[in-house]
């Protein structure tokens, strides 16, 4: 009995082995094209799947595989049609040897097709012009029948912008020494949309669904209006999904009905998110990296209505202040699409935060709490107009004994013994224009973003200033791998009352990983006699400059030079000679977008003096 017992073990060890044995990975030792005389292997290789193993920065070396070795070979193959190469013929061969594998590609070119002439028909919407760069044919250009392909599902695209949703085109390449293209279209007739149909929910709540689209029956199709009524729907924060499609009506080449199609959220629920990101702790700063999060219970559609309610409560600890001088807020709010039957996206808060007080002689914790009213007018996707109102108090009580060690750890002095309570009311406006071609990984586009605030006044209360913050960033790119990113900020404070507490989280800041990475956080420029408190400014000018090369799929090393001025007379601020710092960084991107470490050398003065270098961790890129 136990001698079956052991064969059973041993039969099962050696299948094992022999399995293990069959899934160990082959090693691929070298890759060698040949042929290619056109195009170099260094533009080929990043092609491929099948790459030998390295220890450069791409860390990309794969198993062997046979199947991935002949998708190789189309690549190259359709890479070289591409360029003009249509006759073009790849063979793939291998040698395995000692466990290893030697890949060889052989390359017959051919003979490269320029485009002679393009002939355009039945276009009446879009010119000639319009249509080449759209399909980017242009004579003595390489032929491209790759991208041509592509880009004609780029073109009716375009088409359905003038309600010709059935368009119907075709490419004719007549190819002989050259090759003359035909590009025939038929753009069809002016499509009207039939009827609305509303998929997912309950019918009681259709009228819900209806009052947000920016269409009705008997309009011209519009996808720009299409996606308009989306981002509405998305906007009531009431819809996990939100899809619009058209469908053709039956037997007819001008009539599509609507199928909308949604899923809801949990009506009420808790959120929470944890972890590492940008939190916005002043005014005049922008947002720091912070180790906190918030948790969240939600009330979405109150009544069966586009309104919502819910209560928040967010923690954030600066890294730059090792986890110390959190932030702490705690909001009420509620929000509407809907005001009298007017569409006027609102909400009203309440909100109670604590916040860490810099001023010239002190630092004091300060409780601020009051309303908040905003509106807020999407443009686009990343774009909007707002407006703010808030009523709110300050009450700025001594240092406690709770502080006195996160005190100690930035070397600021504390004499205050003021206790006091401030009424502030302000209106705000913001103008938020987001042209960058992806929100967290730009290579071309701009930012422009424009904050005007209005203190007292009217308004009443206890203090009376204006404020304008005003910022622009660009993005191009010179290759495919390598950017160039600036960025401009400029603020200014008028009627600051110096006379009265000095709540500087209004005030402008510079230093820290969000702005001038050479400097202490909050620390550039300080006042001297200060103990090192950040004195901060009523005027601001700060310059960003960043060489961002991305050396593969995850990691990008990047050359920067922050510079920035900041004062509060605004005759110093014009005669103040620019700081500035240069550094190098790396930033690996995540789903969440790039973690970035940064090194940073300050330079000081009309002598330029080298200080000790700085070590800045962020979230996502600077700008």
């Amino acid at each position: 009995m136990y001698r079956y017992f052991f064969i059973a073990i041993i039969s099962y060890y050696l299948i094992y082995c022999a399995l293990l044995g069959q899934e160990l990975p082959i090693k691929i030792n070298s890759v060698t094209i040949s042929g290619n005389n056109s195009i170099p292997k260094k533009e080929l290789m990043p092609l491929l799947r099948q790459r030998p193993s390295n220890f450069s920065f791409t860390f990309k070396g794969t198993s062997f595989n046979n199947r991935l070795l002949k998708m190789d070979a189309i690549t190259i193959k359709n890479y070289f049609i591409s360029k003009g190469f249509l006759l073009v013929n790849v063979k793939e061969s291998y040698e395995l040897k000692d466990g290893v594998a030697d890949i060889n590609f052989k390359i017959d070119e051919g003979k490269q097709f320029f485009v002679s002439e393009v002939r355009i028909s039945g276009n009446k919407n879009l010119s000639d012009i319009q249509i080449r760069s759209i399909l980017n044919l242009w004579e003595n250009e390489p032929f491209n029948g790759v991208l041509l392909n592509e880009r004609v599902a780029e073109l009716q695209k375009k088409l359905e912008y003038f309600s010709k949703l059935f368009s119907i085109i075709e490419i004719e390449p007549i190819i002989g020494d050259s090759v003359d293209v035909m590009v025939i279209i038929n753009e069809g007739e002016n499509v009207y949309i039939n009827k609305t149909y509303i998929e997912g929910i309950e019918l009681s709540d259709s009228n819900l669904v209806l009052r947000e689209l920016l269409y009705i029956s008997g309009d011209n199709y519009d996808p720009e209006i299409i996606q308009k009524s989306k981002r509405r729907l998305r906007e009531t924060g009431i819809y996990s999904m939100v899809n619009l499609v058209p469908v053709k009506v039956t037997d007819s080449d001008s009539l599509v009905n609507i199928i909308v199609t949604l899923n809801k959220y949990k009506q009420r629920e808790w959120l929470s998110v944890g972890g590492y990101e940008p939190v916005e702790f002043y005014e005049g700063l922008d947002p720091l990296p912070a180790l906190g999060g918030f948790i969240e219970w939600r009330n979405r559609s109150i009544l069966k209505t586009n309104s919502n309610f819910s209560t928040k409560f967010l923690i954030g600890l600066p890294w730059e202040t090792n986890f110390t001088l959190p932030r702490l807020r705690y909001d009420i709010g509620f929000d509407t699409n809907w005001i009298l039957g007017i569409r006027w996206p609102t909400k009203i808060s309440s909100f109670y935060e604590t916040l860490i007080n810099y001023d010239q002689e002190n630092i004091d914790q300060v409780e601020r709490y009051g309303l908040e009213m905003s509106q807020m007018i999407m443009l686009d996707e990343r774009s909007y107009f707002q407006n703010i109102t808030v009523w709110e108090s300050f009450s700025d009580n001594n240092t406690n004994d709770n502080l006195i060690s996160m005190i100690d750890s930035l070397d600021i002095n504390q004499n205050s013994t003021s206790v006091k309570n401030l009424q502030q009311r302000s209106l705000s406006f913001r103008f938020h224009l987001d042209k960058k071609d992806d929100p967290l990984f730009p290579k071309k586009g701009y930012l422009f973003d424009i904050y005007l605030k209005s203190t007292g006044y009217f308004l009443g209360g206890e203090r009376d200033y204006r404020k304008i913050d005003l910022s622009f960033s660009s993005f191009y790119s010179v290759t495919k791998k390598f950017i160039v990113a600036t960025r401009f900020k400029i603020g200014r404070l008028w009627s600051w009352d110096r006379s009265d507490i000095d709540y500087s989280y209004e005030k402008f800041y510079l230093g820290g990983s969000s702005n001038m990475r050479g400097w202490e956080i909050l620390k550039y420029k300080t006042e001297e006699g200060s103990g090192g408190t950040p004195a901060g400014g009523i005027y601001r000018f700060l310059t960003n400059l960043e060489f961002r090369i991305q050396l593969n799929e995850s990691l990008g090393i990047n050359i920067f030079y922050d510079g920035g001025i900041l004062s509060d007379d605004y005759q110093n601020f014009i005669k103040n000679q620019l700081g500035w710092n240069t550094g190098i960084g790396f930033t690996v991107s995540t789903p969440l977008g790039p973690v970035r470490l940064d090194y940073a050398i300050p330079f000081l003065d009309d002598n330029i003096k080298i200080k000790n270098g700085k070590i800045n961790f962020g979230v996502q890129y600077l700008f």
